[in-house]
């Protein structure tokens, strides 16, 4: 018989639920809104359709597996050179290079519980070990207490921001005091997977590449602002000796040529992304409002989602299963850890008003 590693039989396969169109055929819905994802319901750019099936002709050629033009339309959007950047199947896959580039021996990774649940299954199916501390008040990073549970087998330290699920985010004052104090050895991986979303939401919110810290590498994706979730395409930024290390494990010919060429349109596109980050905004107002007025407990976002405290498990999973069955699809997060929380995102102006009315009367 083969054997498995024990890492990998203590993981839990992924089990996605019922996909909308037989929910709604099962439910016999009139009208719903897919708010579970933190997608960009507003769609992919135009450009980026367009450069797709401009691409779809190469299909029988192998991917530039530099991505050339890709990276140094990044780099010109970063103020940097294209040795500072490398792109791939989502960010999740560049963080799952970074366990094979940088992680060897007895090294860990250090970050938070309630945070973006792949980062503790790459971590196990990578056999790293992940130290996990709580979150603090108001559902944000620790940043003093991870600083204080570095040990000398701490390689890296894991900060989504905005986090997902809860929304919070690390001020610039948070994150410059934060990279004074971690040592030049430890890596500090910022998740910034919301970062067109945030930086429009609050002046405080950091770019953590401006900094250039050779010991920092901040990852972004296309999934979100930018409306391609389905073709992924992710990119991490950081020291060149960083990135390269990154780019030896990769796979060679990934991002394909759709996902470059739909990455290559988005990013030029910057009247969609414009037209994203303001609907979003308004919809956490229009969220706030409506979640004030049904009382209950919401915690300020500077993503796309909102994360509310439903107190307990049963409350929440209650609460999502209403929502589903008046046609709102919203996320119980327990996988996440908060099994006393949902994660409602923000969708169309019509799935967003939709959402206000249903919750009105629940």
């Amino acid at each position: 018989m083969i054997s498995i590693p024990q890492n990998i039989q203590e993981l839990v396969s992924y089990k996605p639920g019922k996909p909308v169109a037989q929910l709604v055929e099962e439910l016999q819905l009139k009208e719903w809104a897919v708010l579970w994802n933190n997608e960009n319901n507003l769609g992919p750019s135009p450009k980026a359709l367009q450069q797709i099936e401009a691409a779809l002709s190469n299909s029988h050629l192998y991917p530039d597996p530099s991505a050339t033009q890709l990276c140094e339309l990044i780099a010109a959007q970063n103020n940097c050179s294209a040795d500072c950047v490398t792109v791939d199947n989502g960010s999740e896959s560049v963080f799952d290079c970074m366990f094979r580039a940088f992680f060897e021996g007895d090294d860990e990774l250090l970050t938070c519980d309630g945070t973006f649940v792949a980062v503790y299954i790459w971590a196990k199916a990578n056999g790293v070990p992940c130290k996990r501390i709580p979150l603090a008040r108001g559902y944000q990073f620790d940043l003093d207490r991870l600083v204080e549970s570095i040990t000398p087998q701490t390689k890296a330290i894991y900060i989504a921001n905005p986090n997902n699920p809860t929304g919070a985010i690390i001020t610039k004052a948070q994150f410059e005091q934060l990279v004074e104090v971690v040592p030049d050895h430890v890596l500090i991986i910022m998740d910034e997977a919301y970062y067109e979303y945030a930086k429009v939401i609050s002046d405080e919110y950091p770019d953590s590449f401006t900094l250039r810290k050779p010991n920092v590498i901040t990852l972004r994706t296309f999934s979100k602002a930018y409306g391609i979730a389905g073709i992924r395409v992710g990119y991490a930024l950081g020291d060149p000796r960083l990135i390269e290390a990154i780019r030896k494990v990769r796979m060679t010919f990934a991002p394909s040529n759709l996902a470059q060429a739909a990455g290559i349109g988005a990013i030029m596109d910057a009247e969609h992304v414009n037209k994203t980050v303001t609907l979003n905004k308004t919809a956490l107002q229009q969220f706030y409002v409506a979640l004030h007025d049904a009382e209950l407990n919401y915690i300020p976002s500077y993503g796309n989602f909102v994360m509310v405290d439903l107190k307990t498990e049963d409350a929440a999973k209650a609460f999502t299963d209403d929502m589903m069955q008046k046609g709102i699809f919203i996320r119980h997060l327990r996988a996440f850890g908060l099994p006393h929380c949902v994660r409602i995102s923000t969708g169309t102006e019509a799935e967003n008003d939709l959402f206000a009315k249903v919750l009105a009367i629940t």
